[in-house]
């Protein structure tokens, strides 16, 4: 169990060092991980975390597509 928390707590310093956020959920996203990145960036941003974090060469790396208008909105 300790090499699990360790491999997590390591998980989450080479995110934040990929300048990756927290989402606690409180504004009604899910509680996540997150980082903006632009459409030419989102493949190799996927073999990153298949790689490096989830060390898993098939997950589903969840994304999602946002607008000038979306991004500096109250609705997201």
């Amino acid at each position: 169990m300790e090499q699990m928390g360790t491999r997590l707590l390591n998980s989450k310093r080479v995110l934040k060092r990929r300048g990756y956020r927290w989402s606690d959920g409180s504004d009604g996203r899910p509680k996540a991980w997150y980082v903006d990145i632009t459409e030419d960036q989102l493949e190799t941003e996927s073999e990153f975390l298949r790689s490096e974090i989830y060390r898993q060469p098939d997950a589903e790396i969840l994304s999602r597509r946002m607008t000038t208008y979306d991004r500096y909105s109250d609705r997201v």
